[in-house]
């Protein structure tokens, strides 16, 4: 396994955006619905204007339970047959990443020359696990059996996510080929949530679960919301670091931030499949709390120094 932290130290810039969030209320409470935290507007204080593209379309696709809409941003200087790569947005599997993610995929697609294809996946409390995992691999298998109509490649088709829905990316990536026969590209795990408690006690969850943004309530509140049953949270299609087999996965990209509880289950995910012949590479954003590189306002070098690593990787091929 590959790794190191990124250069840059972040801690100054994640003080200043977590004063800025706070000025909108943002205290890391949880929500007294599911609602109230899909209308905040904390994280929206912070992020920037998106960047063009050559064009965002949206389309639907038959799901598990229903339509689920797909999407599709194409990069600047299109042509046909690019790679693609499926993206699953972080919100505790509670909030819509269409807003806030949409920059985000937006620059990805720019600078890594993909076609990115974003899944509205169902979300909970309405919509328990499993399923986000189900729509995830329905979209996923849907992207690569009609990757002509996409203008994708399908022999060069990866998978990515964030936060929670890196778990997502983490599940597609383990149970695609062993159900399909899908071989997947790369994977990317950006700041993953891999366990949860009991499995899921490390020094960065007992040391950084307050004042960071994600705090330890918050972590408990989503997981209460996403995983109802105490008996999912030992699945691995919950918690993908309890897989019995990780060997034979799509080469992966592990990004963690210095100051997010989450750090050290996705650096021991990352170890885990290096330990399993998996080509891992590893990239800690120093300093950063769990979502600074969407603070594109207050923070651009966060981001562009993440999607410059995914950019690397997913390239590398």
């Amino acid at each position: 396994m590959s790794g190191t932290a990124a250069a840059p130290t972040y801690t100054a810039d994640t003080r200043a955006t977590l004063a800025v969030m706070a000025t909108y209320g943002w205290q890391g409470r949880p929500p007294a619905e599911a609602a109230q935290a899909r209308s905040g507007t904390a994280l929206a204080a912070v992020i920037a204007a998106p960047p063009p593209v050559a064009a965002v379309t949206t389309t639907a696709m038959p799901g598990p339970g229903g339509p689920l809409e797909l999407r599709v941003y194409r990069p600047v200087l299109d042509s046909a047959a690019r790679a693609g790569l499926v993206y699953f947005h972080g919100g505790g599997f509670v909030t819509d990443g269409r807003h806030s993610h949409d920059g985000f995929l937006r620059a990805l697609a720019n600078a890594t020359g993909h076609v990115v294809v974003s899944v509205d996946y169902r979300l909970a409390p309405e919509h328990p696990f499993p399923a986000a995992v189900e729509d995830a691999q329905a979209a996923t298998r849907h992207v690569a059996a009609h990757a002509e109509q996409f203008g994708i490649d399908a022999a060069r088709l990866s998978v990515a996510g964030d936060s929670a829905a890196a778990t997502l990316a983490a599940v597609v990536a383990q149970q695609v080929r062993a159900r399909d026969g899908l071989e997947l590209a790369r994977q990317v795990l950006i700041v993953p949530q891999t366990l949860y408690p009991p499995q899921a006690d490390t020094p960065s969850r007992r040391q950084l679960g307050e004042g960071f943004y994600l705090t330890t309530e918050l972590l408990s509140w989503f997981a209460d919301q996403y995983l109802p049953a105490p008996t999912d949270r030992t699945d691995p299609r919950a918690a993908p670091a309890l897989a019995a087999d990780l060997s034979g996965l799509p080469a992966a990209l592990v990004v963690t931030a210095g100051l997010d509880p989450l750090r050290d289950e996705g650096e021991q995910y990352a170890q885990a499949m290096a330990d399993a012949g998996v080509d891992v590479q590893l990239r800690r954003l120093k300093g950063a709390f769990h979502l600074l590189w969407l603070a594109t306002k207050t923070n651009p070098a966060a981001q562009a120094d993440l999607i410059g690593f995914i950019a690397q990787h997913l390239t590398s091929a």
